[in-house]
């Protein structure tokens, strides 16, 4: 069985409750679909194929164990914000402000669609009996990127995203990180490297997310107590970004 007969699903989770901020995407049986939508899950599943169950949904959002408290401070979320990735892709902290809310929007949209899915077939899952797994498009793409990518300073604020997702596009890089997990879709990857909009272009780097954990290649940050964030394979990893989550593994141990 390859990628492309494997259902997957990205969610960009997004919390307004007035405007369409949430990005699916999605890949059942070689089709695929994109759409900007709501948080509320009867104009969500609307835009999902009927009757589609998933081997893996990626959710940009944290994602803790049941019963975690609202202040914890997340390993996964320090690891990525020391050192090299402080000024070019680190999450940000989960367990206050707009984080803390982005949080609760995630766990709500994981109760909404976890029927969609069973159990994972891998060991590193916040949800034993649901295959959901935390996406970070900017970290995603963030590690992708080479040094001299962010040579140029500082990107003007809330363009972060799309100015690395149009970076790796032009590098090539998605295309490197499709061939490195064996998914050959051609038509897909003409679709999310031309894609423009900023909400579907993040559930696309979610779909990527759920590729790269149903391949068994995903690298997972993270540990049991503060769940993980799931990002491409080290192969595809640069150089700077292997040293510095290396480096402050160490640190933290």
């Amino acid at each position: 069985m390859t990628l492309a007969d494997i259902n997957l699903l990205g969610i960009d989770v997004g919390f307004s409750g007035s405007r369409p901020t949430t990005g699916l995407a999605w890949s059942v049986g070689g089709a695929f679909g994109a759409a900007r939508t709501h948080t509320d899950w009867e104009r969500r599943r609307l835009h999902l194929p009927a009757a589609a169950s998933f081997r893996v949904i990626a959710i940009d959002g944290p994602l803790v164990p049941a019963g975690s408290p609202d202040r914890l401070v997340r390993s996964c979320e320090q690891l990525l914000a020391r050192g090299a990735f402080q000024r070019r892709c680190k999450p940000g902290s989960s367990h206050f402000g707009t984080g803390l809310q982005l949080k609760r929007a995630a766990l709500e949209t994981a109760s909404q669609i976890r029927h969609l899915t069973s159990a994972p077939m891998f060991e590193t899952a916040i949800f034993r009996d649901a295959a959901i797994v935390e996406a970070f498009p900017n970290a995603f793409l963030g590690v992708l990127l080479p040094e001299q990518a962010f040579a140029a300073g500082p990107i003007r604020r809330g363009r972060k995203f799309d100015w690395m997702y149009e970076r790796a596009v032009e590098a090539g890089r998605l295309a490197d990180l499709m061939a490195a997990i064996g998914w050959d879709a051609p038509d897909l990857l003409r679709r999310i490297e031309t894609e423009g909009d900023h909400e579907r272009r993040a559930a696309f780097l979610c779909l990527l997310t759920a590729a790269c954990a149903a391949a068994g290649k995903a690298e997972a940050v993270g540990d049991a107590a503060g769940g993980w964030i799931w990002l491409p394979p080290r192969a595809v990893w640069d150089p700077w970004a292997l040293a510095a989550l290396d480096r402050n593994r160490a640190r933290a141990l």
